[in-house]
């Protein structure tokens, strides 16, 4: 609801300022996500992640199916162990599990904060590019269209996919 407000607001404006009057502004919108999604960059990020991601399923799977042998073992020896060694395997089965849970949050938190690093750094470049189109192209405001502030514009208006040409460009530029 307060998008679509300031959204109206930010119109109402335009459309009577001194500055500009809407017949004369140059309107463009651009949809970050799918930039992101569909820059070089952002392939290359989410593989990277995913890469990681797989090792580190490997490692936990590695440790959930010790961590079930164990339960098996206490399950089917459990009654002929004494008291003792039955709670130091049930001990030992509740600090595995307790760790490897552990690990997991660690891994999935550690993969997000990458993510967000990749994606905020990614989005970054874009918005220099955005820029810099906008400049050369004489656009006087360019819109994000993914998060719903626009809710209708021509496609001509729509700037996404030569923003990711020039993104990809620098992108490569920069990989050499």
């Amino acid at each position: 609801m307060k998008k679509t407000v300031l959204f109206t607001a930010l119109v109402f404006v335009l459309a009577f300022s001194s500055g500009a009057s809407a017949a004369g502004a140059k309107i463009v919108h651009i949809n970050l996500q799918k930039a992101l999604n569909e820059s070089k960059a952002g392939a290359a990020a989410r593989d990277d992640l995913k890469k990681e991601f797989t090792e580190h399923e490997k490692e936990l799977n590695l440790k959930q199916e010790e961590l079930k042998n164990l339960k098996d073992e206490i399950d089917k020896k459990g009654s002929i162990w004494n008291k003792e060694t039955k709670e130091a395997k049930e001990k030992d089965f509740q600090t595995k599990a307790q760790s490897l849970q552990k690990q997991f949050v660690d891994y999935s938190d550690e993969l997000n904060k990458k993510k967000m690093q990749r994606e905020n750094g990614i989005i970054d470049g874009l918005r220099n590019v955005i820029k810099k189109t906008a400049k050369d192209k004489g656009y006087d405001y360019v819109f994000e269209s993914s998060m719903g502030g626009v809710l209708h514009a021509p496609e001509d208006a729509d700037i996404t996919d030569d923003v990711i040409k020039a993104y990809d460009e620098e992108f490569k530029k920069k990989s050499e």
